[in-house]
């Protein structure tokens, strides 16, 4: 059973599989449906599984790397095995502001520091600083997106579902657009 494709149910903590549609139709995972995140512990775990279940691509945008979510170290040991599995395996990160990271002990920058062909992070460009959203796409077909970046009340969808190829298409545009994190670069003397 491929649990990635799963999301945690609200009241009992199981995992339900979400609702299948045909594609190009919207997906029935709304804010009240099994989809739905209330919780900082079920985002982490959700976020850890997905995390776990990647097989090659992980994309991250985030204003400032939700350190509250993304700063532990079981995610960290799940991004290595990640990173380790495959010379193909990336993952890519968006943030608004790096230098406000500077200084920070983050566990996303060391590894950027330290497997640099492998994780990247850049900089969100300006025409984009007015979107408070966050998500997380893994391997194209999974996402956790939280519509206010400072709360943690999250959706999971995964395909088919339009909510997803629109924040791969945005995730890439804004990509393409964006300046690399050179602050947060290892200093190699």
């Amino acid at each position: 059973m491929d649990r990635g494709y799963f999301a945690h149910n609200n009241s009992m903590g199981k995992l339900i599989e979400p609702s299948r549609q045909s594609p190009g139709e919207q997906s029935n995972t709304d804010e009240t449906g099994p989809g739905k995140i209330d919780s900082l512990k079920k985002l982490r775990q959700l976020t850890l599984q997905s995390f776990c279940d990647a097989r090659t691509l992980i994309r991250l945008y985030t204003r400032d790397l939700d350190p509250r979510i993304l700063n532990d170290r079981a995610l960290e040991q799940a991004l290595i095995r990640f990173i380790r599995r495959s010379r193909h395996s990336r993952l890519q990160i968006l943030i608004v502001d790096e230098q406000s990271l500077q200084g920070q002990d983050h566990r996303l920058v060391s590894l950027a520091q330290t497997y640099t062909s492998f994780v990247q992070i850049r900089v969100i460009p300006r025409d984009f600083h007015e979107n408070y959203f966050a998500f997380y796409l893994v391997d194209r077909d999974q996402l956790i997106l939280r519509k206010q970046s400072d709360r943690f009340e999250a959706q999971y969808l995964c395909l088919p579902s339009s909510e997803i190829v629109n924040k791969q298409r945005y995730f890439e545009d804004v990509w393409q657009q964006s300046t690399p994190a050179v602050h947060l670069r290892a200093l190699h003397l």
